[in-house]
């Protein structure tokens, strides 16, 4: 059985539940693991950081092999349960593939900087300083260190935001016109480059962040399909509690009317109405 180190609220793990799921564990696809709490920093324990020294979730361990960062975990699930395949036979259509997953860790940072700024950002500063500072001193990587002190100290108004939103409008006219071809976004095909979007899209959509590709039209269209597999219900909404949801929608409403006539003026748009 495959042991898989989680977190409920991470992106990325989700993406990997999402990949099991298909996969069906009727199929040989039978994993169990701790669902880490990120909150508490389960993260920074040393036995962890033994397997995963990057302090983050998903980490995959199949007997004594270790497999972190979620692009290449699935890969590799894809490529020990070959049924039903999630990437192209013929290796054009594999590169295709491809070109979407190898967008999936700068998606995830411009992902990671709005969840920082509008979700994590009000908790962390009710902490105590010291306690504040002793959580960030626990991250290995210095870049990641700077940029929560940013999120932190400015949240919406930091650049990186704008940088952030800057991202989404490309990728999501990209997968517009990927999506003209067909139901998913390399056709009539579902795959890993369906699977490697769907969670941090799902972040926008809980968000309430539809503005974003309101434009778009394919891309709300393909969110749509996307939850309604199977294997969403299950990596997914399994893991998202009405509370959780609660929030992220409160946040989201509460942060749309300042992002709205940024994205509009990327969109060159007039405003968009706040999401409902």
């Amino acid at each position: 059985m495959l042991t898989l180190y989680h977190g409920a609220t991470s992106v990325c793990a989700a993406k990997v539940r999402i990949t099991l799921a298909e996969k069906g564990k009727r199929k040989g696809a039978d994993w169990d693991g701790p669902l880490l709490d990120l909150h508490k920093g389960d993260q920074f324990d040393p036995a962890y950081l033994k397997l995963n020294p990057n302090a983050v979730v998903p980490t995959l361990v199949d007997g004594d092999r270790v497999v972190i960062e979620s692009t290449v975990i699935n890969e590799y699930l894809d490529d020990i349960f070959p049924e039903p395949r999630l990437s192209p036979a013929e290796p054009y259509g594999r590169a295709r593939m491809r070109l979407w997953t190898r967008q999936e860790e700068s998606v995830h940072e411009e992902i990671n900087t709005l969840t920082i700024a509008l979700i994590f950002r009000p908790g962390e500063l009710a902490r105590p300083e010291a306690e504040r500072e002793a959580r960030l001193a626990k991250r290995p990587d210095p870049d990641k260190r700077a940029k929560w002190r940013e999120l932190l100290d400015k949240g919406g108004e930091s650049p990186l935001v704008d940088k952030a939103l800057r991202r989404f409008v490309r990728l999501f006219a990209e997968m517009d016109r990927a999506l003209a071809g067909g139901p998913w976004l390399l056709g009539d095909e579902y795959s890993l480059a369906d699977i490697g979007m769907t969670a941090y899209i799902d972040r926008l959509g809980q968000l309430q962040f539809e503005g974003l590709w309101a434009s778009f039209p394919r891309v709300g269209d393909w969110l749509a399909r996307v939850r309604a597999r199977p294997s969403f219900a299950e990596a997914v909404g399994a893991y998202t509690s009405a509370e959780r949801l609660a929030t992220m929608r409160e946040a989201g409403a509460a942060a749309w009317p300042e992002l709205a006539p940024k994205v509009a003026a990327l969109l060159g748009e007039r405003p968009a109405t706040a999401a409902a």
